[in-house]
């Protein structure tokens, strides 16, 4: 009996889930001696991790096939439905193609088949030439195979077979006909939540070679691509020895050395990254008073930046600059690229071989900007996120409100053995600002809503601190405040000016000595500039961050960095010039001295070209 056209569509889908799970186990059979020493119980839950990525896939491979479908029912006519054979029958091939060409990828950069790998084909006599006789004829008699196993499957479940074509009843043609497209789209962009589906949602071990296995080979490639082709060219702006020159006088210190503020060698950390916290709304760094209260008290009791610059304008930017001191990149975000970001370092590497447990809170989707992936790659003990609170805890829309957060926090280093690494990223001051208080402020204009949720950000902060002080830990534990990025605020500076990427930056704790505690730092600092500071305090080795200053070495260069759409902005104590390289023009320069400007200009330029450089090298 044949069947009918709605049910043959829903096979054709079904197939896909299928056929992306026979090409997985490819994967993890060609991989089989590293995953026989891995935990049997994070093996077995692979097709389940996956199954949320390949119902994306799925969906993006079925928009074509929908058209093909409705104008085949609403014409009767079968050529439509012989040019889906052939376009799932393209596909079977590319699918099988892309499987078994990442697996000696694999094994050779230890990550799947990317935009950067994929550019080395643009040249297929170097491939064949480097390739050994067996891979050759190996990976062609794979490919064949798995297109074998595809076609099969095919016919198995009776896509190849002709459907029986008529409109009626009419209106399972007509809901199918505009039903369907809304279902595809809210599959393809992973559900209706508000961060549409990443390659992080497959994401769950601290062992990356498992979650390589759940990531769908096609949606990585599909998103590597789409990434890589924003990000452009690499900029030839100077020389080549002349940037390399200028980026290594601006960065090399003229003396090694670091003030110590530490009074103690291994604090803990706790590092709470705030979800926009712009320097206009602390006091201590020349923002509105009354704004954070809570915050600006504990400036009072510890070592603040008030020039610090964030690297970009995005979470998974200031994710990349924080952990791993590396910039923001005029038109993408390395960490939405595992083939790139796994060349990075990350502080919490270097505190766990000084014996430090690490963790990473979130209240809200990780996957945003595949930042989850980006914390699982580099290993932390413990990450946690807006699915692994209790469901009887009160969401906002975004997730977890920042209370929740913190009293989470506060349980988890309960139980956590000394000395840690315990990062945690805010959430509540990110749109649409629906937090669990009644407005305080109403002088604020269009930022009105931003500004009340810092109020209550800084309300939770405050009940954290209380709270912390009467821990056994609190006295051994240093506490880094900062934010991701900035924010617009009433002060209504331009985006590209200095002053509208200013954030602040504090260190507060007992460790700190106590001739310390209330001081302030005035020269430009970023960002990127945490991680060797705060690695040099501990005695741990920063060489590996080549953009991070130390904030605390006199002796050492000081400026901020970031980037713009096309160009860039430095910001140094003896002036700042923000340079756009479509036409040249320049702005926000200060001092009006040439010589002084001129020279600004030129070092922002070989520094965009080495961060733009390392990019596209990783």
């Amino acid at each position: 009996m044949l069947r009918n056209i709605h049910i043959n569509f829903l096979l054709q889908f079904l197939f896909w889930l299928i056929f992306f799970q026979i090409a997985r186990l490819v994967f993890v059979f060609w991989n089989a001696s590293a995953m026989t020493a891995l935990p049997i119980g994070e093996l077995a839950v692979i097709p389940f991790k996956s199954v949320y990525i390949d119902v994306a896939m799925a969906s993006y491979v079925m928009a074509v096939p929908y058209l093909l479908f409705a104008v085949a029912i609403w014409t009767e006519r079968q050529w439509p439905l012989r040019l889906n054979r052939g376009f799932l029958a393209i596909l079977i091939v590319i699918t099988s193609i892309i499987t078994i060409a990442e697996l000696p990828i694999y094994d050779e950069w230890k990550t799947k088949l990317s935009y950067k790998a994929l550019a080395f084909l643009g040249t297929p006599s170097e491939v064949v030439r480097t390739a050994t006789t067996g891979q050759l004829v190996g990976g062609t008699v794979a490919i064949a195979l798995l297109i074998w196993m595809g076609f099969w499957l095919f016919k198995k479940m009776g896509l190849g077979k002709e459907v029986p074509l008529c409109r009626k009843p009419y209106w399972q043609s007509l809901l199918f006909t505009l039903l369907m497209p809304c279902l595809i789209a809210i599959g393809l962009r992973g559900g209706l939540q508000e961060v549409p589906i990443q390659i992080s949602d497959a994401y769950y071990s601290k062992h990356d070679i498992l979650n390589l296995a759940a990531t769908n080979s096609v949606f990585h490639l599909m998103s590597s691509c789409i990434h890589g082709m924003d990000a452009g060219q690499p900029y030839r702006i100077l020389p080549e020895a002349d940037a390399k020159g200028l980026f290594d006088k601006m960065t090399r210190p003229e003396q090694d050395s670091t003030t110590r503020i530490f009074s103690i060698e291994k604090p803990n950390i706790v590092l709470v990254i705030l979800e926009s916290w712009t320097a206009d709304v602390v006091e201590a760094c020349g923002g509105y008073p009354d704004l954070a209260p809570n915050f600006n008290e504990l400036t009072k009791g510890g070592v603040l930046f008030t020039n610090c610059h964030a690297s970009g304008l995005r979470s998974d930017e200031g994710m990349a600059a924080i952990l791993s001191a590396f910039p923001a990149q005029p038109k993408t975000t390395i960490i939405r690229m595992p083939n790139k970001y796994r060349h990075l370092p990350c502080i919490k590497n270097e505190l766990a071989a000084a014996g430090y447990a690490s963790s990473f809170l979130f209240g809200g989707q990780l996957s945003y900007g595949n930042i989850r992936s980006y914390l699982y790659f580099n290993g932390f003990d413990r990450i946690v996120e807006g699915k692994d609170f209790d469901a009887s805890i009160p969401r906002c829309k975004l997730g977890v409100a920042d209370e929740y957060l913190f009293e989470r926090q506060l349980s988890e280093l309960a139980e956590k053995r000394q000395p840690f690494f315990a990062a945690m990223f805010t959430l509540s001051s990110h749109s649409p600002y629906d937090t669990p208080m009644e407005h305080k402020v109403d002088w604020g204009g269009k930022d009105n809503s931003f500004l009340n949720s810092i109020v209550y950000a800084d309300r939770c902060i405050g009940d954290f601190m209380e709270k912390a002080r009467k821990t056994d830990w609190y006295k051994n534990t240093v506490f880094v405040f900062t934010a991701d990025h900035s924010h617009p605020s009433p002060k209504n500076w331009h985006p590209w000016q200095p002053e509208s990427r200013r954030i602040p930056l504090l260190f507060y704790g007992e460790p700190i000595k106590e001739a310390l505690r209330g001081t302030t730092d005035t020269l430009p600092a970023s960002q990127t500039d945490l991680a060797a500071t705060l690695l040099a305090q501990l005695g741990l080795p920063t060489a590996a961050y080549k953009y991070s200053n130390n904030l605390f070495n006199p002796h050492g260069p000081r400026h901020a960095f970031y980037s713009l759409d096309e160009g860039c902005c430095i910001v140094k104590k003896e002036g700042q010039v923000c340079w756009h390289k479509e036409d040249g023009h320049t702005d926000f320069v200060k001092p009006g001295d040439t010589y002084v400007t001129r020279h600004i200009k030129q070092e922002g330029k070989a520094y965009l070209q080495e961060v733009v450089g390392d990019y596209f090298a990783f």
